[in-house]
């Protein structure tokens, strides 16, 4: 049966999953094909229509692997998601739970292209520490920046945003479905973590530090990058074994954080031009 009113009962828990960060919510047949591609299978799925032949194949090729799908106006639709690109049909799926463990050095996919002064590796032994991040437009830019320069993962302390808020997904472009990430990571951990791989941790500080070119090459490395405005937590900041300083002209005293992780991630990883 059709659902038409948002204040079905089924709609009411849907919102409320998502808003309480149960859930993740897949907007728009793209996002499903990714969260599929994933290993992510949806729980359920508002349809508004199957007028696209994409959309229908997405839907079927969720339902084939167990999610449930519901019939909906554009009413509820625009309830469950006020994104243009939606077009017609959102999911929800079980939150991706990765452990820390599973960080490790990969290989980089084929269609991101290897600096010119690189090795024939392609390989990436290249992290980032996400340490109290708390606006989920900036974490999503970051994971967005992580797959774009071959980041092999994205670590995140308890008291960041969460990158599978409606918010962070949207910022990151779907890397978020694509990038391995490990959330509620304690600073304890990240330290045990990247000293299991023998990685050198490096922190962005607002002044002081080293120039980021000082890390090219450098590997297995893990970029902390701290909150705009308490910065790299006392903990993580008094065992990083390197620290790094983006130089500035004019009056500017600092960068909004995801900026500045785009940059260090760009000039460390060899790809700024």
């Amino acid at each position: 049966m059709r659902i038409t009113s948002p204040s079905n009962p089924r709609i009411v828990a849907a919102l409320r999953a998502v808003e309480s960060g149960e859930s993740l919510l897949l907007e728009g047949t793209r996002a499903i094909g990714e969260a599929l591609a994933a290993g992510i299978v949806p729980r359920e799925i508002f349809l508004e229509s199957e007028e696209s032949t994409g959309q229908a194949e997405a839907v079927r090729a969720a339902a084939t692997q167990g999610a449930a799908v519901y019939p909906v106006s554009s009413k509820v639709l625009r309830k469950l998601s006020d994104l243009p690109s939606a077009r017609g049909v959102v999911a929800l799926a079980v939150l991706p739970r990765r452990p820390l463990s599973d960080l490790l050095p990969s290989k980089l996919p084929s269609s991101v292209p290897l600096p010119l002064s690189s090795s024939s590796s392609s390989s990436s032994s290249l992290f980032v520490l996400l340490d109290g991040l708390q606006d989920p437009a900036n974490v999503g830019a970051i994971v967005r920046s992580a797959e774009a320069f071959g980041a092999a993962g994205v670590a995140l302390t308890p008291d960041c945003a969460s990158p599978f808020s409606p918010k962070a997904v949207r910022a990151s472009a779907l890397s978020a479905l694509r990038v391995p990430l490990a959330t509620g990571v304690t600073p304890g951990e990240a330290v045990a973590w990247a000293d299991s791989l023998g990685a050198t941790l490096a922190g962005c500080e607002t002044r002081g530090g080293e120039p980021p070119s000082s890390l090219s090459g450098l590997r297995p490395l893990v970029l902390v990058i701290g909150s705009e405005g308490r910065g790299i937590s006392a903990f993580l900041e008094s065992r990083l074994d390197r620290r790094v300083t983006i130089p500035l002209a004019g009056r500017v005293e600092s960068l909004n954080a995801a900026v500045a992780a785009g940059v260090l991630l760009a000039l460390v990883s060899g790809r700024a031009l």
